[in-house]
Order: structure tokens, then C-alpha cells, then sequence
């Protein structure tokens, strides 16, 4: 038998981190779950996946990583050369975000509590429309490589290290190890394989043509595997829609374990201020300061429009992405309702464990026949690559860029700046490895897993970045001061939410109001209005007092904050940091 993780369940009392219910037994094979033998068809299929991929490696490595002869080799190593288009760039932000933990767990996340928790990608077009008119033509027209560069311009160099160290330790905690939680809880569900080989072949792959490669070769890939996980999810969603008889068969007859009003109401995005798991209330205040931060603030994501040629090519993908991202409603989050109806014995057992995260590959297994198996098990590894791919690239870019050239090692060369990129990519893969066997505690709702971590450490960043392009009298001293106080009240709400999971305190009481029955999206809320509020008063207070630190950018720059003129130039190269 396999080894799976623990599997989740649709109970729990405030939706954070440390919401989840008794795990199933490690080490045990799920009886609803068991794994399938594959036809001939199914294996061509996953096998011609596997080796376009890492052909793509060889391809751009042979080409030098994309570079466009004469460029600089880290800028084309990192960013493409500043060159690619905007298809290519829509496609690769919208494959980067929809990994498998969209699959899985959006599935599982709707086969318990219906669509409501498709607002988070609705909302997502609200927040790439930022990115391109807001945040994007600053970027390119500072010439910025990272996020944290702007930071170092914006602020000094202190802010910059800050912030790349802070990313690249929610990088391994969260988006790695969630990446690789889903796609091996798919893949051992689905085939039987030891999760470590499962997981230790996703991420050496991903690994590999992303060092050889660069992040030309990640974008090229990203747009075979958007075509490879939207075709997959087109025909599983038509494939059980046709076995339930169409929306209006999927909704006549509620499950055994649901009431029709219960079964009703799973078709509804509205949910009352209340909801343990999608608050729309919450959804509508909290929800945008992760978002925020997730597409407008975030290197993994934005590394994708920096490497735009222009400001036109980088708002033109964002419009692209918006649009792409109004299908995981209908492409994942229907066929976990569709998994209710039809498994719900399965993921629900009167006497069991409810496993809402084993709705997707029950579909792949029960529904879907040879040929298109293969094609939808091709698409789930493809999601998987896609996220730790755009991590990799992004945390590569990071420690090169803004640590090891920028602090470490100024005089390095492009060169070498590229070896220790590659260098750092090996090293993140076995980091990966190595937090594998901490996944089993952090949490059974994998998605909002994700979410919650989210609101409670995105604050500190949104606030130091909006008030940095939108408030010329912001300064290094308040944002410093948003910084230790978001990332104190921050911290302090994950650890007082797993205190009081393992040591529930008395109902009533002030750390079960402020730990157990507050949401993680009032407090993403709460936390990011405390952060402004720091760095406003900080700012004011401490005007001349920093040495002009915080006024690196000067009105200039600060002017091009608007969509309007100069919108079609290409970026200019970034000036580098004072030294610390």
C-alpha cells in the first residue's frame, strides 16, 4: 500500500492554520482511494509530458538560457533578455498561479462548502488589473530585476534584505511545500507510488530545466502546460457533467449526507459574516490584502512581467491572466461538487473521516476513460511543475540578485551570478525534500491553509509597498516599523492559533475571541490596517529624521506611478544600491 498523508476535513471553527480535524492514520492505504492500473495510452501520454519538459531544458541550455546575444547573461538568465511578448506572459502568470493545490485543493474545498471559495479567483482579475496599471509601469521604469530592488530604491538598502530573506522562507513554507503536498497526494492516490519518489521526481525535474534553462525555458514550458491543464480540465468537468446529467441533474438530488437546503446553498457564492470557511463579508474586506500581495507584490508572479519588453506587452498579460482566471469557478471548483454527488459515501463515510481532498483523483479514477486519464494525470503534474518552477525562478532571483550580488558579493560576475542562481536552485530542491515530513502537521485544509498564511504575514509588504508608490512622505523609519510590527502580530496570530488547537481555551475567553473565533480574513484585515497605520505615523513623525533614506525615489519616478504617457518604452536598467 502507499503512504498518504493525513486527509482533511470540512469541519472547523475559524478557517486559519490550524483548523483541521482528527487525520486519518499515517502510513495507511485510504479504502476509498486505491490505485489504478494504466492502459498504453495513458503511459505514451504522461511519458511525452515528461520528456517535452526536459527537452525544453536541453533546448535553452544548448542556447545559451535565451539569451539574446550580447545581453546581459544574469538579466537573461533571470528575466528572459526584457523580452518576451504578452501571450506567452498572460499565459505563464495564469499557470503559475493555478498549481495543484488548485486542483486538489479547490476541488476539495468546493466538495465541501460548494463555489464560494471560487470569489478567490474571481478576485484575482481585480488584482491583476492593479499589477498592469499601478504597479507594473513603476517597475519597468525603474528597471527593477526584483521586488525587493524597488524596496532598496524606494527605501535603502536595509528594507531590500529584509524583504528577500522574509520571501524566501514563505517560499519553503508555504508555496513549495504546498505544491509538492498536492501533486503527491494526487500521484500516490492515484498510482501507488512512494511519496518521496513522487515527490523527489517532481521537484528534480522542475529543478532541472529551470537552472539550465533559466526563466525563458520556465515561461516557454508555462505555456505548454497552461494548453496541457486547461484541455485536462475541460474534458474532466464535460466527462462528469455528463455522468451527473448536466447542471440541472448535478442539482436536482442533494447527496445522502446533505439536506436540500444544505445541498442548495453549495451553489451560492454568498455566505453569511459568519461561515468558518468563506465569510463573503471577509472575502470582500480581507481577502484583497493577500491578493494584493499574491499578484502585485510577489517576485514569483511578477518576474513574469518584468520580462516584458514594454509597459503595453505587460498590462496586455495582465487583462490576459484576468480573463484565464474566471475558469477555475467552472474547471475545478464544479468538479468537486460533482465528486460530492457522485462519491459522497467515499469522502464522507457515516463512520469515518471525511476526506474532502480525495475529491480530485476520485474523478480521475472513476470517470475519466484510458487517454484521457493520462491526459488529466499530464495536467496535474503540469500544475505542480508550473508553481515550483515560478518558485524557483523567483528564489533564484532573490538570493542572486538581491543577497548574493547585492550584499555579499558586489563585484560578482553575470557569470557567476548565474552558477550560484543554478547553484541555489539544486539547493532549494532538497530543502523541499527535507520539510516533507513536517507537511503532516501544518494543517488538513490545504487551501485555506495557504490563504490564511497568507493574510496574516502579506500585510507588512502591502503596506510598505502601497504607501511607497502612493505617499511621497513615506519613509525608511515607517517602514521599518510596519515591518516589526505587521511580522510581531503576525507571527503571534499563527502561534496563538496552534496554542489554542492543541490547548483549547475556555470558550469566551479573550484568546478564544482573538484566536479561534475571529477569521483569518478579519485578521488579515485587522493586521494590514494596523501596518498602515504604523507606517503613516512613523513616516510623519520621523520626516528628515532618516537622512533622506526614505526618499531614494525622487518625484520624478514617483510621477510615473500613473497608467498615463510613456507607456510603451522598453525598461531601463536599474541603478544599483548604495552600498550597505
Amino acid at each position: 500500500g502507499a503512504e498518504l498523508w493525513s486527509t482533511p476535513s470540512c469541519g472547523h471553527t475559524a478557517g486559519g492554520i490550524a483548523a483541521r480535524s482528527t487525520p486519518s492514520t499515517p502510513g495507511r492505504q485510504d479504502t476509498c482511494v486505491m490505485p489504478v492500473t494504466l492502459e498504453a495510452i495513458d503511459i505514451t501520454l504522461i511519458a511525452l509530458y515528461f520528456v517535452g519538459m526536459a527537452a525544453v531544458g536541453i533546448i535553452f541550455w544548448a542556447r545559451g538560457g535565451g539569451d539574446g546575444g550580447g545581453q546581459d547573461e544574469a538579466e537573461s538568465f533571470f528575466l528572459a533578455g526584457r523580452s518576451m511578448r504578452w501571450p506567452a506572459v498572460g499565459l505563464s502568470l495564469f499557470v503559475s498561479n493555478v498549481g495543484s493545490e488548485h486542483l486538489l485543493g479547490l476541488a476539495g474545498s468546493a466538495s465541501a462548502t460548494g463555489v464560494a471559495c471560487a470569489y478567490f479567483e474571481w478576485s484575482a482579475a481585480l488584482h491583476l488589473l492593479l499589477l498592469g496599471w499601478l504597479f507594473a509601469p513603476v517597475y519597468l521604469r525603474c528597471g527593477i530585476a526584483t521586488l525587493p530592488e524597488y524596496l532598496g530604491r524606494r527605501y535603502g538598502p536595509r528594507l531590500r534584505r529584509w524583504l528577500s530573506l522574509i520571501s524566501l522562507v514563505l517560499y519553503l513554507l508555504t508555496k513549495l511545500s504546498v505544491s509538492i503536498y498536492s501533486a503527491a497526494t494526487v500521484l500516490t492516490s492515484v498510482f501507488g507510488w512512494p511519496r518521496w519518489i513522487a515527490a523527489a521526481g517532481l521537484v528534480g525535474l522542475t529543478a532541472c530545466y529551470t537552472a539550465v534553462g533559466g526563466l525563458a525555458a520556465v515561461i516557454v514550458t508555462d505555456v505548454a502546460q497552461s494548453v496541457v491543464m486547461l484541455v485536462g480540465a475541460v474534458t474532466m468537468t464535460a466527462v462528469g457533467f455528463g455522468r451527473v446529467g448536466g447542471m440541472s441533474g448535478l442539482r436536482s438530488e442533494p447527496p445522502p449526507s446533505l439536506t436540500s437546503e444544505e445541498w442548495s446553498r453549495f451553489f451560492h457564492i454568498y455566505k453569511p459574516p459568519d461561515d468558518p470557511s468563506f465569510p463573503t463579508l471577509g472575502m470582500l474586506l480581507g481577502q484583497h490584502v493577500a491578493g494584493v500581495w499574491y499578484w502585485c507584490l510577489d517576485q514569483a508572479i511578477v518576474q513574469r512581467v518584468l520580462s516584458t519588453r514594454t509597459v503595453h506587452h505587460a498590462k496586455a498579460s495582465c487583462l490576459l491572466a484576468g480573463f484565464l482566471k474566471i475558469t477555475p469557478m467552472f474547471l475545478m471548483a464544479y468538479p468537486g461538487i460533482i465528486a460530492r454527488k457522485l462519491f459522497d459515501a467515499e469522502l464522507y463515510p457515516a463512520n469515518g473521516t471525511a476526506t474532502p481532498n480525495q475529491a480530485f483523483p476520485l474523478l480521475l479514477q472513476h470517470t475519466l476513460p484510458p487517454g484521457l486519464l493520462g491526459l488529466n494525470l499530464a495536467a496535474a503534474v503540469a500544475a505542480c511543475m508550473s508553481s515550483l518552477d515560478s518558485v524557483f525562478t523567483a528564489a533564484a532571483s532573490l538570493f542572486c540578485l538581491d543577497l548574493y550580488r547585492g550584499w555579499l558579493r558586489p563585484a560578482a560576475s553575470p557569470h557567476e551570478v548565474v552558477r550560484v542562481g543554478q547553484a541555489f536552485c539544486a539547493l532549494l530542491a532538497v530543502l523541499t525534500l527535507l520539510w516533507l515530513p513536517i507537511i503532516d502537521v501544518l494543517s488538513d485544509q490545504i487551501f485555506l491553509y495557504k490563504e490564511a498564511v497568507m493574510a496574516y504575514l502579506a500585510p507588512p509588504i502591502v503596506s510598505v509597498y502601497l504607501l511607497g508608490v502612493l505617499w511621497r512622505r513615506a519613509n525608511a523609519t515607517g517602514a521599518a516599523a510596519s515591518f516589526a510590527v505587521g511580522y510581531t502580530l503576525g507571527f503571534g496570530r499563527m502561534a496563538g492559533e496552534v496554542w489554542c488547537k492543541l490547548h483549547p481555551p475556555r470558550p469566551g475567553s479573550a484568546a478564544d475571541a482573538l484566536f479561534v473565533r475571529l477569521h483569518f480574513l478579519y485578521a488579515g484585515l485587522l493586521l494590514c490596517l494596523a501596518c498602515l497605520a504604523t507606517h503613516a505615523a512613523v513616516s510623519w513623525a520621523a520626516q528628515g529624521a532618516d537622512g533622506g533614506e526614505g526618499r531614494a525615489v525622487d518625484e520624478t519616478l514617483l510621477a510615473k506611478c500613473s497608467c498615463g504617457g510613456e507607456g510603451g518604452r522598453r525598461a531601463a536598467p536599474a541603478p544599483k544600491d548604495p552600498a550597505p
